[in-house]
């Protein structure tokens, strides 16, 4: 069986050779060097071979000058093609953003027409898209799974340019601008969805952070008032486009409230499945029948403080709970940081493959 089978077919609910798996937070630079430093490489998906690559779009030509937005950058912050300004930590690498702090260019804006004026990036240019087909194929030639990624879908994105603060006041007291900035980003998911699903691949990554380990960030009336129905259009924009593609959707955080709602909407996989406040084994009783499960493996827990037969168990675990009949891709819930034994990992790869139907 390909990797590609594989990871189609549990996605889709059936039985496989093994549980497909991968590393799709990917590793902190530290823990790069580190691997280099084992291995010679730097490429966690090749050296470990993981069933599923995960595509993104090519660079943008556009050369915005988003300084007039802020108020001056503090040392070593850079500003991305959204505009949105980040500050590493004394820690990190410039460029290592999932660490950085941010500096939101549109919180100042007082006026629907500033929202409407401010310059987006563009995502859905056909010059950054043109290459997903061609790079799909030739994974696809290798018989690997190929997923290709739009996370920040949407309320990520409207947030780090607006302020979480200031959008959460927006929703209350000014709808109309968090419906401007909502629907720009809308428009441009829109056009990646049909796209994303014309290139081929099997899998379009969606999602946002909208919850904390206690539970969603927003109630649930707001989610479905302002994130839920332009999701809804996502969704079904790509799978209007390919039936039979398989959406994913992404949040760090209890999530379990939301599931019926992404059910209804057509969401395929949900990721990361934190085990640290939710139970998978106890979402694949309630869910496993229309929902599968990318991720599952803690990332606070097991793989930085159990040891390698602890992780062997955990995977076996899983495997035997929620990869019941299919509908398990296992991954750790987040990115691996040095804190993360390198023998662990190994212990991780090493369950996975070494598993049975």
């Amino acid at each position: 069986m390909t990797s590609r089978e594989r990871v189609v077919r549990a996605l889709r609910r059936q039985n496989t050779d093994r549980p497909p798996f991968d590393f799709s937070n990917g590793f902190a630079p530290a823990m790069l060097d580190e691997m280099e430093r084992r291995t010679g490489s730097r490429d966690p998906a090749e050296w470990f071979a993981t069933d599923v690559r995960t595509l993104g779009i090519g660079p943008t030509r556009l050369q915005t000058d988003y300084t007039p937005y802020h108020h001056g950058l503090p040392p070593r912050a850079w500003i991305d093609e959204w505009g949105v300004g980040h500050v590493p930590t004394e820690s990190t690498d410039p460029g290592h953003s999932h660490l950085d702090g941010f500096l939101h260019p549109m919180e100042r804006l007082a006026t629907l027409r500033e929202v409407q004026q401010y310059p987006l990036p563009d995502i859905e240019a056909d010059y950054r898209l043109e290459s997903l087909a061609r790079r799909a194929e030739e994974l696809h030639q290798r018989g690997l799974a190929v997923a290709v990624s739009m996370e920040c879908t949407l309320f990520e994105t409207a947030w780090y340019l607006r302020g979480m603060e200031q959008l959460f006041v927006d929703f209350v007291e000014r709808p109309a601008l968090a419906e401007a900035l909502l629907d720009r980003i809308l428009d441009k998911r829109l056009i990646q969805a049909r796209k994303f699903a014309e290139a081929g691949v099997d899998v379009i990554r969606t999602g946002d952070d909208v919850a904390t380990q206690r539970g969603p960030l927003m109630s649930l009336p707001m989610w479905r008032r302002w994130i839920k129905p332009r999701l809804t259009r996502i969704i079904a924009e790509a799978k209007r486009t390919r039936p039979d593609l398989i959406l994913f959707y992404h949040s760090d955080g209890d999530v379990a409230a939301l599931i019926p709602d992404l059910l209804e909407i057509g969401v395929d996989v949900l990721n990361p499945v934190q085990p640290e406040c939710m139970d998978p084994a106890d979402l694949k009783r309630r869910h496993g029948s229309r929902l599968s499960f990318w991720g599952t493996v803690g990332i606070q827990t097991t793989l930085p403080f159990g040891t390698p037969d602890e992780v062997r168990q955990v995977v076996r675990q899983r495997i035997e709970t929620v990869g019941q009949g299919g509908g398990l891709l296992l991954s750790p819930a987040h990115m691996i940081e040095p804190d993360v034994p390198w023998e662990n990992l190994e212990a991780f790869v090493d369950a996975v493959k070494s598993a049975g139907r």
